[in-house]
């Protein structure tokens, strides 16, 4: 069986939901070999309990951008189907509207490529039911958001947690030494632990999200500032 190329089903017409065009069309500069490979990535808008829904070969020039509710397993299983199987010849860039909304989104992707889907949501799905993955998947997104935002409450503590992350963040803002590559290096493990804690973006908590934000800033000036010495 050929892993890409369109299911024979009828779905519903989801067309009018890609939104490339609305970013503007681009020519990749390299091939779009959608037969080998394929990345799903989702993002999480808990304001509006939404989800981006992004086709791309390889996570850069999507050919397919949606926003739709989470909880709409129906829709995004008909997406997620044209994302899947669909051939695409049109491609646009994560720029703009767009990129400002992914900002600061909880964000994860889905690899399908050599007949093996890796998924965030620690299992996968059978290789021999590729007819049911655009359903499997759009269950999941739903499901693990809710998981995520139990993390949330559950780590929240009544808003007791803000403690904890401003005496992170002012550990992060405080150099330990002058030296740029040696005080990231000092920082490594706080910032893989704060990094685990992503779901924080989906805080209901404002002041908890604030300061996770402002968290991820720092440690991304840190990390920029460590490249550019060491690359």
């Amino acid at each position: 069986m050929k892993l890409f190329g369109k299911q024979e089903k009828e779905i519903k017409d989801t067309n009018p939901l890609n939104q490339i065009s609305h970013y503007g069309l681009v020519k990749p500069n390299y091939k779009q070999d959608l037969n080998s490979q394929r990345v799903i990535e989702f993002a999480y808008l808990p304001e509006e309990e939404k989800v981006i829904l992004i086709g791309s070969m390889s996570g850069y020039y999507p050919y397919w951008i949606s926003i739709t509710d989470i909880r709409d397993t129906e829709t995004n299983t008909a997406i997620l189907e044209k994302v899947l199987w669909d051939s695409f010849s049109s491609f646009s860039e994560l720029s703009g509207e767009i990129r400002g909304k992914l900002k600061d989104a909880y964000r994860r992707r889905i690899m399908i490529a050599d007949g093996d889907v890796r998924t965030p949501f620690g299992h996968g799905y059978a290789k021999e039911q590729p007819e049911y993955w655009s359903r499997f998947i759009a269950g999941d997104i739903s499901a693990y958001y809710q998981r995520l935002t139990a993390f949330c409450r559950e780590r929240e503590l009544d808003g007791r947690y803000l403690v904890f992350l401003e005496a992170y963040l002012k550990e992060l803002e405080t150099k330990t030494s002058s030296d740029p590559v040696k005080d990231y290096e000092n920082k490594k493990v706080l910032m893989d632990l704060l990094r685990s804690e992503d779901y924080l973006y989906l805080s209901e908590n404002k002041e908890i999200k604030d300061t996770y934000i402002r968290i991820q800033n720092v440690m991304g000036h840190l990390y920029n500032t460590y490249m550019s010495i060491v690359r």
